[in-house]
């Protein structure tokens, strides 16, 4: 019963996910800048390349840098429509997607989330955010993606925050011509090879979870139920893949028999 309890516990939490099972808009990014870029400037070649500046201030303001850029791309649709964002702050093109423009957003992302202060002093230009959400009653109350749908367009959008966090999960698994593996990402922030025993790396199917795996996790590849290539945890299981699982659980060898066998090798030996 024990060991059942500790099974099914791999299925109730996760690292990047509410308890809703929405994606938090606080976090760290998974996606690196260049196959942020690369996704998006497949569909338009003109396209900025500002991924970088996403995760670099989306990582001050402790706001998911990777799904912010998916949102902005998602408004203007891939760098081609002129006007983007909230009645109340409006992004225009024709001028550039500046780093103002991108912090600027990463603070409303923010203050939607939270009712800290904002993390970055010296900021005089956060005021108007502020009262606007506190007057709409959202100010630290939005914490996820998905409920910025109704909210954040200003035009009642329903399923706005879903359509982010599906482009984002698109980029993520994305497989085509200029892509960019996530273990490169890894590579680079950890200054080590993914060949690299020492360091404890786990890869499969060319994503490096290592940055977001979780004990439940390892447990799982400890006990060789992982199925390889690994997916990334943000994927949902299908039932095939939980039938799959629980039956790999099932006939799994139990501890004592691996015992016996191990002592029965020893004395063949």
């Amino acid at each position: 019963m024990a060991e059942m309890e500790q099974f099914e516990s791999v299925f109730r939490k996760h690292p990047e996910l509410d308890p809703t099972g929405k994606l938090s808009i606080m976090g760290t990014s998974s996606c690196n800048a260049e196959r942020m870029n690369a996704y998006v400037r497949r569909r338009n070649p003109q396209a900025p390349e500002v991924a970088e500046a996403f995760l670099r201030l989306g990582e001050q303001y402790g706001v998911r840098g990777d799904v912010a850029y998916c949102q902005l791309a998602y408004e203007t649709n891939g760098w081609t429509t002129d006007l983007a964002g909230p009645a109340w702050s409006p992004v225009s093109l024709v001028q550039g997607v500046t780093e103002e423009i991108i912090e600027t957003r990463m603070r409303i992302l923010y203050l939607f989330a939270s009712e800290q202060s904002l993390p970055v002093a010296g900021i005089e230009a956060a005021g108007k955010h502020v009262a606007v959400l506190e007057r709409a009653g959202w100010r630290g109350k939005v914490r996820c993606w998905e409920d910025l749908s109704g909210k954040w367009p200003g035009r009642g959008r329903l399923l706005y925050g879903q359509d982010v966090v599906a482009m984002w999960r698109s980029m993520l698994t994305w497989r085509g011509r200029g892509e960019v593996m996530m273990d490169e990402q890894s590579d680079k922030r950890s200054g080590h090879s993914a060949a690299d025993p020492a360091k404890g790396r786990v890869t499969g199917g060319g994503l490096d979870w290592s940055s977001v795996s979780t004990e439940e996790m390892r447990w799982l590849q400890g006990l060789r139920l992982l199925p390889n290539p690994a997916p990334h945890p943000d994927r949902k299981v299908t039932w095939a893949e939980l039938a799959e699982l629980l039956h790999q659980w099932e006939i799994r060898p139990s501890a004592d028999t691996m015992e016996r066998n191990q002592v029965l090798l020893k004395k063949e030996g």
